[in-house]
């Protein structure tokens, strides 16, 4: 008899997971390649091969495996070199050259600061769920990486209800306007495709979820109070 398929929310943490980690750090060529090789995007559950952003990182995959192959297809876009993919992902995640911070408080502080209000927001809502992140100094809480690699946590326990609400009052709060400067401003066709694909499975795991309100802004403990994060 065949095994059951995986529950949705399980295969859609897979996805967030994958997309946590394309976002944690720099990823050589040779990686990348083998990531399409393997079936990446089209292996993802919450955002269809069709779909615009699928083809993107399809096509920005598909030349960095064709240059490792010394291949060019008809029509697809030039290969980026490691160097370019290093450069870009520093000017996104180290940077910030392309003011396109990966951290919610950056969008969403009145000052455009990090370590603000919605970090420790943020932190409050790890904590009712028994999360910490191991270092915020070097990774605040409301880093991107964070942020998906808690929704996943949400979906794999089964709390459909506390994911959408935190779609709903952080990610995807703030996750729209990163994804428009990264995709404008990027020098690289991946991480372009990348915060695009981002978007797009976020916003597919929003519409499978049950409708709830967002939470009001609170008070939080600021950084003397909180524990580390990683």
């Amino acid at each position: 008899m065949n095994a059951p398929h995986p529950p949705w929310q399980a295969l859609a943490a897979e996805d967030l997971r994958a997309l946590a980690w394309l976002h944690t750090q720099e990823r050589p060529p040779e990686v990348l390649a083998a990531l399409y090789a393997s079936g990446f995007p089209a292996t993802l559950t919450l955002v269809g091969a069709d779909a615009a952003e699928a083809q993107a990182m399809d096509a920005a995959l598909r030349a960095l495996a064709s240059s490792r192959c010394e291949e060019d297809a008809p029509g697809a876009l030039p290969a980026s070199s490691a160097d370019e993919l290093a450069a870009d992902y520093a000017a996104i995640y180290l940077t910030h050259a392309l003011r396109a911070s990966p951290h919610e408080s950056v969008w969403r502080d009145d000052d455009h600061l990090m370590l603000q209000g919605p970090t420790f927001a943020v932190r409050a809502f790890y904590r009712r769920h028994g999360i910490q992140v191991s270092d915020w100094r070097a990774r605040a809480d409301d880093h991107l990486v964070h942020e998906l690699e808690f929704v996943a946590l949400l979906l794999e326990r089964g709390d459909e209800r506390e994911a959408a609400r935190f779609l709903k009052t952080h990610l995807l709060a703030w996750l729209p306007d990163f994804a428009r400067r990264v995709a404008q401003r990027a020098a690289t066709p991946f991480y372009a495709a990348l915060a695009g694909l981002t978007l797009a499975a976020c916003e597919a795991c929003q519409r499978r979820l049950p409708s709830v309100a967002a939470l009001p802004p609170v008070v939080a403990d600021g950084p003397a109070g909180a524990p580390g994060c990683g």
